[in-house]
């Protein structure tokens, strides 16, 4: 896909790429520099996920899932994108596999990140005793059973493909 049927945009440092909750449907694709992923930016409760390099896509599931963003990406520092408007992204992946195996790792890993916060708030709750022990107990077992966590909370999944 060239750049004539895609946006080549540049951010520069600290400037918000994709802001948590936005319904645009597109997937974005750094092609030079590296950006931070949050949740809840600028909020008291924010904290960073992870960071994304060069080659890296994000924003899959406002395409994927028709949902809106549920993190927000700020350029670490001057970040060049390709953005693919949700129109070009079929043809996008078919001519970029790679591209769908590292939005499928994304996917992954924000799983991971979710069912780790849920066992994280459940442990909370079982310390602060708000929630009773045989509620705990079928609580996680469902995570685990819905979620990537197997019994020791480390990935099902494999890191490489």
């Amino acid at each position: 896909m060239g750049a004539n049927e895609s946006n080549m945009i540049h951010f520069a440092e600290d400037e918000v790429i994709l802001r948590q909750g936005s319904t645009e449907k597109a997937l974005y694709k750094i092609i030079h520099g590296k950006a931070i992923v949050y949740f809840n930016y600028g909020e008291k409760d924010e904290y960073m996920v992870g960071m994304l390099s060069e080659q890296r896509c994000f924003g899959e599931l406002s395409i994927l899932c028709d949902k809106p963003s549920i993190y927000t990406v700020v350029a670490y520092e001057d970040v060049l994108v390709m953005r693919i408007p949700e129109e070009n992204f079929d043809e996008f992946i078919r001519n970029n596999s790679a591209n769908a195996i590292s939005i499928m790792r994304n996917l992954a890993n924000t799983l991971l990140t979710f069912s780790c916060n849920v066992n994280m708030v459940l442990e909370e709750l079982k310390e602060e005793k708000k929630i009773k022990p045989e509620a705990y107990q079928d609580i996680t077992s469902k995570v685990r059973l819905y979620t990537a966590l197997d019994s020791k909370n480390q990935s099902r999944f494999t890191t490489s493909v």
